[in-house]
């Protein structure tokens, strides 16, 4: 009898931040380099005060824009990392809630320290801490690119900073 193994999957939480961009970079990188596959996500809100893809559009064409916005930059990332499956969802609805969900079977959830949100200020790191807690495979936290301008990580994204500005 053979034995059949699931290729290890990594969830990773996008939502336009330094940090998510960061975040994106470094699954990308351990992807490459173990053959998992990634499972990008950008979770958002259609409301108008709080996400300006649902200004002044339904929730389905919000969620194209974000959508969209996903597939560009995961194109521009995983573009000099050949063999890297990368599948692309953007839900609505609560950002910790939804990427603990979707990481339930996945060996890695990956997400950045801190957020874009209009209400940044008030909830800074608050969904990288939701994920801490409460996922059930491990966690990787990756700090936006101000903080580790001199690494690798850094680097790579200054040198994607043109292709996803």
């Amino acid at each position: 009898m053979t034995e059949t193994t699931a290729k290890a999957r990594m969830v990773v939480g996008v939502d336009g931040s330094d940090a998510g961009t960061a975040a994106l970079v470094w699954a990308a990188g351990q992807a490459a380099a173990s053959g998992a596959e990634l499972d990008v996500v950008t979770v958002w809100l259609h409301d108008a005060m709080l996400d300006d893809a649902s200004v002044n559009r339904t929730l389905e064409e919000a969620r194209r824009v974000h959508f969209h916005e996903l597939e560009n930059l995961v194109a521009a990332v995983t573009k000099d990392h050949a063999g890297v499956t990368a599948r692309c969802s953007a839900p609505d609805g609560d950002p910790a809630r939804i990427l603990t969900e979707r990481a339930k079977d996945a060996t890695l959830l990956v997400v950045g320290s801190h957020g874009k949100g209009k209400l940044h200020a008030a909830l800074t790191g608050s969904v990288s801490g939701a994920c801490l807690r409460h996922a059930t495979c491990p966690v990787a936290v990756i700090p936006p690119p101000a903080r580790t301008p001199e690494s690798p990580l850094g680097r790579r994204l200054a040198e994607l900073a043109p292709a996803t500005a």
